[in-house]
């Protein structure tokens, strides 16, 4: 009776030692996948948080609700939704998403990212990238960060040092600040 008793008491102290929610809120839940160096460069691990979570162990992805946050390297994804392979380390995410990475601020309705290939691509009316200085709004964008390029198509308005341009297709180096 005795070890009973004491394994119920030491499940009800870990149960109250993880996080607490206040009423009515769920308590955020943190996934940490780990990667090898080969997948996202120098780093060894993504940090997500959500509100909700639950893993498919048949397709070995998680599905995120609430409040995602996804940080790998300097990179932070801010997202409503998402789904992520920790096979491929592809993600999917819906509703209103936002990267950013240092200053850039980078927006859209929805994102596929390949995090093993270095790229996010963003859809939805109202793509954009912002930093100081900067302003480009397009249909959709695609953004790799191992080149730092970012390529914008449909309708593209961009302003820059005060001048706009409109086009259907440009493409920004951000290493060198220069419109191709």
């Amino acid at each position: 009776m005795k070890p009973a008793r004491w394994l119920l008491t030491a499940a009800i102290a870990a149960l109250i030692s993880w996080s607490v929610a206040l009423p009515g809120q769920a308590a955020p839940q943190t996934i940490t996948l780990s990667v090898t160096d080969q997948i996202i460069k120098g780093q060894d691990k993504a940090i997500v948080t959500a509100d909700h979570s639950t893993y498919n162990e048949d397709t070995a992805r998680y599905t995120l609700r609430g409040n995602v946050k996804i940080q790998f390297g300097n990179r932070t994804i801010l997202t409503d939704a998402a789904k992520i392979s920790t096979q491929t380390l592809q993600l999917w995410t819906e509703g209103n998403t936002k990267l950013t990475e240092g200053e850039l601020c980078f927006a859209g309705g929805a994102v596929y990212a390949e995090l093993a290939g270095n790229v996010a691509w963003f859809f939805g009316p109202n793509c954009s990238l912002e930093r100081p200085g900067l302003a480009i709004h397009s249909d959709n964008m695609a953004y790799h960060w191992d080149r730092q390029t970012a390529v914008f198509d449909g309708h593209v308005l961009c302003i820059y040092k005060g001048e706009h341009r409109a086009a259907s297709h440009l493409e920004f180096d951000l290493s060198n600040n220069e419109i191709h």
